[in-house]
Protein backbone atom coordinates (compact mmCIF):
# COMPACT_ATOMS: atom_id res chain seq x y z
CA UNK A 1 0.00 0.00 0.00
CA UNK A 2 1.27 3.53 -0.75
CA UNK A 3 2.17 5.64 2.27
CA UNK A 4 2.49 9.35 2.85
CA UNK A 5 6.28 9.15 2.60
CA UNK A 6 6.97 6.99 -0.46
CA UNK A 7 6.34 9.74 -3.07
CA UNK A 8 3.43 8.08 -4.89
CA UNK A 9 0.82 10.20 -3.20
CA UNK A 10 2.96 13.31 -3.71
CA UNK A 11 3.18 12.52 -7.43
CA UNK A 12 -0.60 12.01 -7.67
CA UNK A 13 -1.16 15.28 -5.81
CA UNK A 14 1.06 17.15 -8.26
CA UNK A 15 -0.95 15.70 -11.18
CA UNK A 16 -4.22 16.85 -9.58
CA UNK A 17 -2.83 20.37 -9.06
CA UNK A 18 -1.55 20.43 -12.65
CA UNK A 19 -4.98 19.45 -13.97
CA UNK A 20 -6.83 22.01 -11.85
CA UNK A 21 -4.46 24.81 -12.83
CA UNK A 22 -4.74 23.89 -16.53
CA UNK A 23 -8.52 23.72 -16.25
CA UNK A 24 -9.19 27.01 -14.48
CA UNK A 25 -6.29 29.27 -15.47
CA UNK A 26 -7.03 31.98 -18.04
CA UNK A 27 -6.17 30.65 -21.50
CA UNK A 28 -5.02 34.08 -22.68
CA UNK A 29 -2.09 34.11 -20.25
CA UNK A 30 0.17 31.89 -22.34
CA UNK A 31 3.39 32.74 -20.50
CA UNK A 32 1.87 31.93 -17.10
CA UNK A 33 0.52 28.60 -18.36
CA UNK A 34 3.93 27.67 -19.78
CA UNK A 35 5.69 28.64 -16.52
CA UNK A 36 3.19 26.60 -14.49
CA UNK A 37 3.63 23.53 -16.69
CA UNK A 38 7.41 23.78 -16.39
CA UNK A 39 7.10 24.13 -12.58
CA UNK A 40 4.80 21.12 -12.27
CA UNK A 41 7.03 19.02 -14.53
CA UNK A 42 10.04 19.97 -12.42
CA UNK A 43 8.25 19.06 -9.18
CA UNK A 44 7.08 15.78 -10.68
CA UNK A 45 10.62 14.95 -11.82
CA UNK A 46 12.02 15.75 -8.36
CA UNK A 47 9.44 13.61 -6.56
CA UNK A 48 9.84 10.62 -8.91
CA UNK A 49 13.64 10.54 -8.82
CA UNK A 50 13.71 11.22 -5.05
CA UNK A 51 11.34 8.28 -4.45
CA UNK A 52 13.21 5.81 -6.67
CA UNK A 53 10.80 5.99 -9.63
CA UNK A 54 13.09 6.48 -12.61
CA UNK A 55 11.15 6.92 -15.92
CA UNK A 56 14.16 5.49 -17.81
CA UNK A 57 13.79 2.08 -16.19
CA UNK A 58 11.04 -0.29 -15.06
CA UNK A 59 8.76 0.88 -12.25
CA UNK A 60 9.84 -0.25 -8.71
CA UNK A 61 7.97 -2.35 -6.17
CA UNK A 62 7.05 -5.33 -8.38
CA UNK A 63 5.98 -7.25 -5.24
CA UNK A 64 3.33 -4.65 -4.39
CA UNK A 65 0.84 -4.62 -7.29
CA UNK A 66 -0.98 -1.40 -6.36
CA UNK A 67 2.18 0.66 -5.72
CA UNK A 68 3.81 -0.82 -8.83
CA UNK A 69 0.78 0.07 -10.96
CA UNK A 70 0.68 3.63 -9.59
CA UNK A 71 4.42 4.00 -10.17
CA UNK A 72 4.00 2.87 -13.76
CA UNK A 73 1.16 5.36 -14.20
CA UNK A 74 3.25 8.24 -12.81
CA UNK A 75 6.24 7.38 -14.99
CA UNK A 76 4.11 7.11 -18.16
CA UNK A 77 2.44 10.44 -17.35
CA UNK A 78 5.93 11.94 -16.83
CA UNK A 79 6.80 11.04 -20.42
CA UNK A 80 3.55 12.60 -21.69
CA UNK A 81 4.06 15.72 -19.56
CA UNK A 82 7.55 16.08 -20.96
CA UNK A 83 6.23 15.67 -24.51
CA UNK A 84 3.63 18.37 -23.95
CA UNK A 85 6.23 20.75 -22.50
CA UNK A 86 8.59 20.10 -25.43
CA UNK A 87 5.79 20.87 -27.91
CA UNK A 88 4.99 24.19 -26.22
CA UNK A 89 8.66 25.22 -26.08
CA UNK A 90 9.25 24.29 -29.73
CA UNK A 91 6.11 26.15 -30.77
CA UNK A 92 7.10 29.34 -28.95
CA UNK A 93 10.86 29.33 -29.41
CA UNK A 94 11.85 27.26 -32.45
CA UNK A 95 8.99 27.37 -34.97
CA UNK A 96 8.66 30.43 -37.28
CA UNK A 97 6.01 32.99 -36.40
CA UNK A 98 4.01 32.20 -39.56
CA UNK A 99 3.55 28.59 -38.43
CA UNK A 100 1.75 29.67 -35.28
CA UNK A 101 -1.35 30.53 -37.33
CA UNK A 102 -1.46 27.14 -39.02
CA UNK A 103 -2.93 24.21 -37.08
CA UNK A 104 -1.49 21.69 -39.51
CA UNK A 105 2.16 22.10 -38.51
CA UNK A 106 1.27 22.24 -34.83
CA UNK A 107 -0.78 19.04 -35.10
CA UNK A 108 1.90 17.17 -37.06
CA UNK A 109 4.65 18.29 -34.69
CA UNK A 110 2.55 17.34 -31.65
CA UNK A 111 1.76 13.93 -33.09
CA UNK A 112 5.46 13.18 -33.75
CA UNK A 113 6.57 14.25 -30.26
CA UNK A 114 3.78 12.34 -28.53
CA UNK A 115 4.53 9.26 -30.62
CA UNK A 116 8.19 9.42 -29.59
CA UNK A 117 7.15 9.83 -25.92
CA UNK A 118 4.76 6.89 -26.17
CA UNK A 119 7.47 4.65 -27.65
CA UNK A 120 9.88 5.75 -24.89
CA UNK A 121 7.32 5.00 -22.16
CA UNK A 122 6.55 1.58 -23.63
CA UNK A 123 10.24 0.68 -23.98
CA UNK A 124 11.58 1.98 -20.63
CA UNK A 125 8.64 1.90 -18.23
CA UNK A 126 6.58 -1.06 -19.42
CA UNK A 127 9.60 -3.00 -20.70
CA UNK A 128 7.74 -4.19 -23.81
CA UNK A 129 9.66 -5.31 -26.95
CA UNK A 130 9.69 -2.23 -29.17
CA UNK A 131 10.88 -4.09 -32.29
CA UNK A 132 7.87 -6.37 -32.29
CA UNK A 133 5.61 -3.43 -31.53
CA UNK A 134 7.07 -1.44 -34.42
CA UNK A 135 6.66 -4.40 -36.80
CA UNK A 136 3.05 -4.85 -35.72
CA UNK A 137 2.37 -1.14 -35.94
CA UNK A 138 3.89 -1.08 -39.44
CA UNK A 139 1.47 -3.72 -40.66
CA UNK A 140 -1.36 -1.89 -38.94
CA UNK A 141 -0.25 1.37 -40.56
CA UNK A 142 -0.49 -0.23 -44.02
CA UNK A 143 -4.04 -1.38 -43.33
CA UNK A 144 -5.04 2.00 -41.93
CA UNK A 145 -3.32 3.80 -44.81
CA UNK A 146 -5.42 1.92 -47.35
CA UNK A 147 -8.56 2.61 -45.33
CA UNK A 148 -7.94 6.35 -44.99
CA UNK A 149 -6.19 6.96 -48.30
CA UNK A 150 -8.25 10.05 -49.17
CA UNK A 151 -7.68 11.54 -45.73
CA UNK A 152 -3.93 10.96 -46.02
CA UNK A 153 -4.06 12.65 -49.42
CA UNK A 154 -5.62 15.69 -47.75
CA UNK A 155 -2.95 15.64 -45.02
CA UNK A 156 0.03 15.54 -47.38
CA UNK A 157 -1.60 18.09 -49.68
CA UNK A 158 -2.04 20.30 -46.63
CA UNK A 159 1.67 19.92 -45.85
CA UNK A 160 2.51 21.10 -49.38
CA UNK A 161 0.09 24.04 -49.19
CA UNK A 162 1.39 25.18 -45.83
CA UNK A 163 5.01 24.79 -46.93
CA UNK A 164 4.57 26.78 -50.16
CA UNK A 165 2.20 29.32 -48.51
CA UNK A 166 0.07 30.37 -51.51
CA UNK A 167 -2.21 32.09 -48.98
CA UNK A 168 -2.42 32.98 -45.29
CA UNK A 169 -5.21 33.28 -42.77
CA UNK A 170 -7.24 36.39 -43.62
CA UNK A 171 -6.36 36.47 -47.35
CA UNK A 172 -9.14 36.76 -49.94
CA UNK A 173 -8.58 33.93 -52.42
CA UNK A 174 -10.26 32.04 -55.23
CA UNK A 175 -9.78 28.27 -55.11
CA UNK A 176 -11.28 26.72 -58.21
CA UNK A 177 -14.79 28.17 -58.47
CA UNK A 178 -15.00 29.22 -54.81
CA UNK A 179 -14.08 32.74 -53.72
CA UNK A 180 -13.82 33.87 -50.12
CA UNK A 181 -11.70 34.83 -47.12
CA UNK A 182 -9.43 32.17 -45.59
CA UNK A 183 -10.56 31.66 -41.99
CA UNK A 184 -8.86 28.32 -41.23
CA UNK A 185 -6.30 25.95 -42.72
CA UNK A 186 -5.89 22.66 -40.85
CA UNK A 187 -4.58 19.17 -41.53
CA UNK A 188 -7.58 18.15 -43.63
CA UNK A 189 -9.16 21.16 -45.31
CA UNK A 190 -9.15 24.91 -45.91
CA UNK A 191 -12.21 26.91 -44.83
CA UNK A 192 -13.32 30.02 -46.75
CA UNK A 193 -15.90 32.60 -45.72
CA UNK A 194 -17.65 33.52 -48.98
CA UNK A 195 -19.47 36.75 -49.88
CA UNK A 196 -22.81 35.26 -48.75
CA UNK A 197 -21.46 34.78 -45.23
CA UNK A 198 -21.23 30.99 -45.51
CA UNK A 199 -18.28 28.77 -44.62
CA UNK A 200 -17.07 26.69 -47.57
CA UNK A 201 -14.79 23.77 -46.62
CA UNK A 202 -12.40 22.74 -49.42
CA UNK A 203 -10.35 19.53 -48.95
CA UNK A 204 -6.63 20.19 -49.21
CA UNK A 205 -6.28 17.58 -51.96
CA UNK A 206 -8.77 19.55 -54.08
CA UNK A 207 -7.05 22.87 -53.36
CA UNK A 208 -3.64 21.43 -54.28
CA UNK A 209 -4.89 20.30 -57.71
CA UNK A 210 -6.66 23.49 -58.80
CA UNK A 211 -5.75 27.09 -59.53
CA UNK A 212 -5.40 29.39 -56.52
CA UNK A 213 -5.77 33.13 -57.01
CA UNK A 214 -4.71 35.27 -54.04
CA UNK A 215 -6.29 38.72 -54.26
CA UNK A 216 -4.13 40.02 -51.40
CA UNK A 217 -0.85 39.60 -53.31
CA UNK A 218 0.63 41.97 -54.17
CA UNK A 219 -0.93 43.97 -51.35
CA UNK A 220 -1.01 47.35 -53.14
CA UNK A 221 -2.43 46.27 -56.52
CA UNK A 222 -5.72 44.49 -57.16
CA UNK A 223 -6.94 43.81 -60.68
CA UNK A 224 -10.43 44.32 -62.09
CA UNK A 225 -11.67 42.98 -65.41
CA UNK A 226 -14.99 43.63 -67.15
CA UNK A 227 -16.06 42.30 -70.55
CA UNK A 228 -18.61 43.97 -72.82
CA UNK A 229 -20.02 42.47 -76.06
CA UNK A 230 -20.64 45.14 -78.72
CA UNK A 231 -22.32 44.84 -82.10
CA UNK A 232 -19.62 44.03 -84.71
CA UNK A 233 -20.81 46.81 -87.07
CA UNK A 234 -19.52 49.42 -84.59
CA UNK A 235 -16.01 50.56 -85.45
CA UNK A 236 -13.59 49.10 -82.84
CA UNK A 237 -11.54 52.31 -82.61
CA UNK A 238 -14.60 54.20 -81.43
CA UNK A 239 -15.41 51.60 -78.77
CA UNK A 240 -11.81 51.43 -77.56
CA UNK A 241 -11.71 55.20 -77.16
CA UNK A 242 -14.96 55.21 -75.19
CA UNK A 243 -13.86 52.42 -72.88
CA UNK A 244 -10.45 54.06 -72.33
CA UNK A 245 -12.26 57.23 -71.26
CA UNK A 246 -14.51 55.14 -68.99
CA UNK A 247 -11.49 53.77 -67.13
CA UNK A 248 -10.02 57.28 -66.89
CA UNK A 249 -13.28 58.61 -65.41
CA UNK A 250 -12.87 56.64 -62.18
CA UNK A 251 -10.59 58.39 -59.69
CA UNK A 252 -10.03 55.10 -57.85
CA UNK A 253 -8.44 53.39 -60.87
CA UNK A 254 -4.64 53.45 -60.68
CA UNK A 255 -2.68 55.08 -63.46
CA UNK A 256 0.29 52.79 -62.76
CA UNK A 257 -0.17 50.03 -63.86
CA UNK A 258 -1.99 51.74 -66.69
CA UNK A 259 -5.53 50.54 -67.53
CA UNK A 260 -5.62 48.31 -70.59
CA UNK A 261 -8.52 48.19 -73.05
CA UNK A 262 -8.41 45.53 -75.74
CA UNK A 263 -10.45 43.45 -78.14
CA UNK A 264 -10.85 40.09 -76.47
CA UNK A 265 -12.37 38.10 -79.31
CA UNK A 266 -14.76 38.39 -82.25
CA UNK A 267 -17.76 36.18 -82.99
CA UNK A 268 -20.50 36.25 -85.61
CA UNK A 269 -22.79 38.20 -83.28
CA UNK A 270 -20.47 40.49 -81.33
CA UNK A 271 -17.00 41.75 -80.60
CA UNK A 272 -15.99 41.36 -76.97
CA UNK A 273 -14.01 44.21 -75.42
CA UNK A 274 -12.20 43.95 -72.09
CA UNK A 275 -11.16 46.60 -69.59
CA UNK A 276 -8.36 45.55 -67.22
CA UNK A 277 -7.44 48.06 -64.52
CA UNK A 278 -6.20 48.13 -60.95
CA UNK A 279 -7.11 49.60 -57.57
CA UNK A 280 -4.97 50.02 -54.46
CA UNK A 281 -7.32 48.34 -51.96
CA UNK A 282 -9.22 45.07 -52.07
CA UNK A 283 -12.29 46.74 -50.57
CA UNK A 284 -12.62 49.00 -53.64
CA UNK A 285 -12.91 46.21 -56.21
CA UNK A 286 -16.69 45.72 -56.12
CA UNK A 287 -17.52 49.42 -56.10
CA UNK A 288 -15.11 50.28 -58.91
CA UNK A 289 -16.29 47.32 -61.00
CA UNK A 290 -19.88 48.54 -60.69
CA UNK A 291 -18.83 52.11 -61.58
CA UNK A 292 -16.95 50.90 -64.64
CA UNK A 293 -20.07 49.29 -66.08
CA UNK A 294 -21.99 52.55 -65.54
CA UNK A 295 -19.18 54.68 -66.95
CA UNK A 296 -18.80 52.39 -69.96
CA UNK A 297 -22.53 52.74 -70.64
CA UNK A 298 -22.33 56.54 -70.46
CA UNK A 299 -19.22 56.92 -72.62
CA UNK A 300 -20.49 54.51 -75.25
CA UNK A 301 -23.85 56.31 -75.33
CA UNK A 302 -22.03 59.61 -75.84
CA UNK A 303 -20.57 58.08 -79.02
CA UNK A 304 -23.96 56.82 -80.16
CA UNK A 305 -23.38 53.20 -79.06
CA UNK A 306 -26.25 51.73 -77.04
CA UNK A 307 -25.64 48.70 -74.86
CA UNK A 308 -28.54 46.37 -75.58
CA UNK A 309 -29.38 42.74 -76.29
CA UNK A 310 -27.78 41.98 -79.65
CA UNK A 311 -31.01 40.40 -80.85
CA UNK A 312 -32.81 43.77 -80.56
CA UNK A 313 -32.62 46.16 -83.55
CA UNK A 314 -30.30 49.08 -83.00
CA UNK A 315 -32.21 52.32 -82.24
CA UNK A 316 -31.54 55.44 -84.29
CA UNK A 317 -30.27 58.26 -82.09
CA UNK A 318 -31.42 61.80 -82.90
CA UNK A 319 -29.07 64.66 -81.90
CA UNK A 320 -32.09 66.40 -80.35
CA UNK A 321 -32.69 63.34 -78.17
CA UNK A 322 -29.11 63.60 -76.92
CA UNK A 323 -29.72 67.16 -75.71
CA UNK A 324 -32.95 66.11 -74.03
CA UNK A 325 -31.17 63.21 -72.31
CA UNK A 326 -28.35 65.41 -71.08
CA UNK A 327 -30.75 68.02 -69.69
CA UNK A 328 -32.81 65.33 -67.97
CA UNK A 329 -29.67 64.23 -66.14
CA UNK A 330 -29.34 67.69 -64.57
CA UNK A 331 -30.77 67.58 -61.07
CA UNK A 332 -32.62 70.89 -61.09
CA UNK A 333 -34.37 70.14 -64.41
CA UNK A 334 -36.03 66.91 -63.33
CA UNK A 335 -39.39 68.62 -62.68
CA UNK A 336 -39.62 70.41 -66.04
CA UNK A 337 -42.12 69.44 -68.72
CA UNK A 338 -41.01 68.16 -72.12
CA UNK A 339 -41.83 71.47 -73.82
CA UNK A 340 -39.68 73.33 -71.31
CA UNK A 341 -36.82 70.88 -71.81
CA UNK A 342 -37.14 71.40 -75.57
CA UNK A 343 -36.95 75.17 -75.03
CA UNK A 344 -33.76 74.78 -73.04
CA UNK A 345 -32.32 72.26 -75.53
CA UNK A 346 -32.68 74.81 -78.30
CA UNK A 347 -30.58 77.25 -76.26
CA UNK A 348 -27.67 74.86 -75.73
CA UNK A 349 -24.40 75.77 -77.39
CA UNK A 350 -21.76 73.20 -78.27
CA UNK A 351 -18.08 73.67 -77.43
CA UNK A 352 -15.00 71.50 -78.04
CA UNK A 353 -11.98 71.28 -75.74
CA UNK A 354 -8.60 69.61 -76.00
CA UNK A 355 -6.89 67.82 -73.12
CA UNK A 356 -5.81 70.19 -70.31
CA UNK A 357 -8.06 73.01 -71.55
CA UNK A 358 -10.05 74.84 -68.89
CA UNK A 359 -13.77 74.20 -69.37
CA UNK A 360 -15.12 76.21 -66.46
CA UNK A 361 -13.72 78.68 -63.96
CA UNK A 362 -15.23 81.25 -61.64
CA UNK A 363 -12.88 83.86 -63.11
CA UNK A 364 -14.79 83.85 -66.42
CA UNK A 365 -16.63 86.99 -67.36
CA UNK A 366 -20.27 86.39 -66.53
CA UNK A 367 -19.52 82.84 -65.46
CA UNK A 368 -23.18 82.06 -64.77
CA UNK A 369 -23.54 79.14 -67.19
CA UNK A 370 -24.43 75.51 -66.84
CA UNK A 371 -21.86 73.15 -68.36
CA UNK A 372 -22.91 69.62 -69.34
CA UNK A 373 -20.23 67.16 -70.42
CA UNK A 374 -21.35 65.29 -73.53
CA UNK A 375 -18.17 63.42 -74.45
CA UNK A 376 -14.76 62.85 -72.87
CA UNK A 377 -13.43 63.05 -69.32
CA UNK A 378 -12.93 66.12 -67.11
CA UNK A 379 -12.03 66.79 -63.52
CA UNK A 380 -13.15 69.40 -61.02
CA UNK A 381 -10.30 70.84 -58.96
CA UNK A 382 -9.90 73.56 -56.35
CA UNK A 383 -6.77 75.42 -55.29
CA UNK A 384 -5.62 74.54 -51.78
CA UNK A 385 -2.27 75.15 -50.15
CA UNK A 386 -0.65 76.26 -53.39
CA UNK A 387 -1.70 73.16 -55.33
CA UNK A 388 -4.78 71.77 -57.04
CA UNK A 389 -6.88 69.22 -55.18
CA UNK A 390 -9.14 67.02 -57.31
CA UNK A 391 -12.74 66.95 -56.08
CA UNK A 392 -14.31 64.62 -58.59
CA UNK A 393 -14.18 63.20 -62.11
CA UNK A 394 -16.80 64.13 -64.69
CA UNK A 395 -18.13 61.63 -67.24
CA UNK A 396 -20.70 62.14 -70.03
CA UNK A 397 -23.96 63.34 -68.48
CA UNK A 398 -22.33 65.09 -65.52
CA UNK A 399 -22.82 68.82 -65.14
CA UNK A 400 -21.34 71.71 -63.20
CA UNK A 401 -22.67 75.19 -62.56
CA UNK A 402 -26.22 74.33 -61.45
CA UNK A 403 -26.00 76.73 -58.51
CA UNK A 404 -24.51 79.40 -60.79
CA UNK A 405 -27.17 79.28 -63.50
CA UNK A 406 -29.97 79.07 -60.95
CA UNK A 407 -28.94 81.41 -58.14
CA UNK A 408 -25.81 83.15 -59.40
CA UNK A 409 -23.52 81.42 -56.89
CA UNK A 410 -19.83 81.63 -57.70
CA UNK A 411 -17.41 78.93 -56.60
CA UNK A 412 -13.65 78.49 -56.63
CA UNK A 413 -13.92 75.29 -58.64
CA UNK A 414 -12.05 74.89 -61.93
CA UNK A 415 -13.02 72.20 -64.45
CA UNK A 416 -10.26 70.99 -66.73
CA UNK A 417 -10.51 68.51 -69.61
CA UNK A 418 -8.51 65.30 -69.16
CA UNK A 419 -9.21 64.11 -72.72
CA UNK A 420 -10.69 65.74 -75.77
CA UNK A 421 -14.14 66.80 -74.58
CA UNK A 422 -17.45 68.06 -75.91
CA UNK A 423 -19.46 70.34 -73.62
CA UNK A 424 -22.92 71.91 -73.96
CA UNK A 425 -23.45 75.27 -72.28
CA UNK A 426 -26.70 76.86 -71.11
CA UNK A 427 -26.74 80.56 -70.24
CA UNK A 428 -28.84 81.80 -67.33
CA UNK A 429 -30.86 83.97 -69.72
CA UNK A 430 -32.33 80.80 -71.30
CA UNK A 431 -33.65 79.70 -67.91
CA UNK A 432 -35.22 83.01 -66.86
CA UNK A 433 -38.44 82.71 -69.00
CA UNK A 434 -39.12 79.23 -67.62
CA UNK A 435 -38.71 80.40 -64.03
CA UNK A 436 -40.91 83.46 -64.62
CA UNK A 437 -43.80 81.30 -65.89
CA UNK A 438 -43.51 78.53 -63.28
CA UNK A 439 -43.05 79.80 -59.69
CA UNK A 440 -43.67 76.31 -58.34
CA UNK A 441 -40.76 75.04 -60.42
CA UNK A 442 -38.49 77.61 -58.77
CA UNK A 443 -39.35 76.26 -55.33
CA UNK A 444 -38.75 72.67 -56.40
CA UNK A 445 -35.45 73.51 -58.07
CA UNK A 446 -34.27 75.29 -54.94
CA UNK A 447 -35.33 72.37 -52.77
CA UNK A 448 -33.50 69.84 -54.94
CA UNK A 449 -30.37 71.97 -55.03
CA UNK A 450 -30.37 72.53 -51.27
CA UNK A 451 -30.83 68.81 -50.58
CA UNK A 452 -28.21 67.58 -53.00
CA UNK A 453 -25.61 70.33 -53.17
CA UNK A 454 -23.14 68.31 -51.09
CA UNK A 455 -23.10 65.52 -53.67
CA UNK A 456 -22.09 68.01 -56.37
CA UNK A 457 -19.51 69.77 -54.25
CA UNK A 458 -20.49 72.95 -55.93
CA UNK A 459 -22.34 75.36 -53.72
CA UNK A 460 -21.12 75.60 -51.37
CA UNK A 461 -19.65 78.75 -50.83
CA UNK A 462 -22.62 80.04 -48.94
CA UNK A 463 -21.85 83.08 -46.81
CA UNK A 464 -21.79 82.84 -43.03
CA UNK A 465 -24.97 84.91 -42.86
CA UNK A 466 -26.96 81.97 -44.22
CA UNK A 467 -27.22 80.33 -40.83
CA UNK A 468 -28.45 83.56 -39.32
CA UNK A 469 -31.23 84.10 -41.85
CA UNK A 470 -34.77 83.09 -40.95
CA UNK A 471 -35.19 80.53 -43.73
CA UNK A 472 -31.69 79.09 -43.60
CA UNK A 473 -29.88 77.78 -46.67
CA UNK A 474 -33.01 77.00 -48.71
CA UNK A 475 -34.41 80.50 -48.27
CA UNK A 476 -30.99 81.95 -49.14
CA UNK A 477 -31.09 80.09 -52.47
CA UNK A 478 -34.66 81.25 -53.19
CA UNK A 479 -33.73 84.85 -52.51
CA UNK A 480 -30.71 84.49 -54.75
CA UNK A 481 -32.86 83.10 -57.62
CA UNK A 482 -35.28 86.02 -57.40
CA UNK A 483 -32.49 88.59 -57.41
CA UNK A 484 -30.41 86.86 -60.08
CA UNK A 485 -33.28 86.33 -62.57
CA UNK A 486 -35.13 89.55 -61.53
CA UNK A 487 -38.30 87.67 -60.60
CA UNK A 488 -41.18 89.49 -58.89
CA UNK A 489 -42.72 86.60 -56.92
Amino acid sequence: MPTLTDGVLFGLGILVLDFLAWRFMDRKSGQMRLALRALMFGLSTYVLFRSGMYPLRAAPWPDEPLRHLLAQFLEVVWWLQGARLVIIVLDRVVLPETWHKERLFQDVLGALVFMAAAVGAIAFVLQLPVKGLLATSGALAVVLGLAIQSTLNDVFSGVVLNATEPFQIGDWVTIGDVEGKVVESNWRATSLLNSQGNIVVIPNSVAARTNIVNANEPSHTHGISIVLPIKPTIRPALVLEALTNAAASSADVLTDPKPLVSVRRATNDAIEYEIVCYVDALSKKIGVRNDLFDLAHRHLLSHGVVLRPLSVPEPILDPADEKHRLLRNVLIFQTLEREEISHLAAQLTKHEFDADDVIYTAADEGGHELHILAQGVAKAVVAKGGREVELRRLAPGDSIGQSGVLAGVRTAIVVRAMTRATVFRLDKSALTPVLAQRPEVVKEMCRLLSEHHATEELVLAAPSSVEESAGGFLQWIRDGVRRFHELSF
